[in-house]
């Protein structure tokens, strides 16, 4: 049964977010500790960078696992399919950084609560986009 839900492209896709999700947490959990960032602006920026190093790393984790394809090209990845995924995650990075984080900052969510809940929005976005533009088959 594990074998057989593995080959599902949306659980696959699940199990990597889940990967990037703590990854992400870490990350900004790590840059607010590190850098004793105590204030919501620099939560905020701390977002933003845990963000974009989190996006690295997923694309990485889908590319290989996800919406793997026989060979890497390396011309491919480098200038067609990273700058696809960063351009198509940009939209979810303005909504969680300009949008949803600032505004559950106000409201007194936690942190990590807070990047948690963007983390799940933002998933069902990324995941359309992905497999609709970034990873397509030609």
């Amino acid at each position: 049964m594990l074998a057989k839900l593995s080959q599902n492209k949306i659980v696959r896709f699940l199990i990597c977010g889940v990967v990037t999700a703590a990854f992400n947490i870490l990350a900004i959990d790590v840059i607010i500790k590190s850098f004793k960032l105590d204030q919501p602006v620099l939560h905020n920026i701390a977002n933003v960078i845990a963000i974009e190093v989190s996006l690295l790393f997923s694309f990485f984790v889908y590319r290989t696992w996800v919406w793997s394809k026989s060979q890497w090209k390396f011309k491919e990845v480098l200038w067609r399919e990273i700058p696809l995924y960063q351009l198509s995650c940009g939209s979810v990075v303005a909504m969680r950084s300009l949008i949803l984080f600032p505004l559950l900052n106000w409201l007194g969510v936690n942190y990590l609560i807070n990047t948690l809940v963007g983390i799940v929005i933002g998933s069902a976005m990324n995941y359309v986009m992905s497999d609709r533009l970034v990873f397509k088959t030609k």
